[in-house]
């Protein structure tokens, strides 16, 4: 199963997409503007699933796991 990322940016508007390489790819393109974009990454796990979060480092210009 694949998983569903969604963009937040921080204003209200999320972006769904399939995927976080989507995710990273549409922020990339339209919204690099948006320093406070987070990832929601819904990873499906049987019945369940499990939510990783990724922020964006401007120091590091890499998308990082949140703690």
């Amino acid at each position: 199963m694949e998983n569903i990322a969604v963009l937040d940016l921080g204003d209200g508007r999320r972006i769904h997409c399939k995927g976080v390489d989507a995710a990273k790819s549409m922020w990339a393109q339209h919204y690099s503007r948006i320093d406070d974009a987070t990832i929601d990454v819904f990873y499906p796990i049987s019945l369940g699933g499990v939510v990783v979060t990724y922020r964006y480092d401007s120091e590091l210009e890499k998308w990082v796991k949140s703690q």
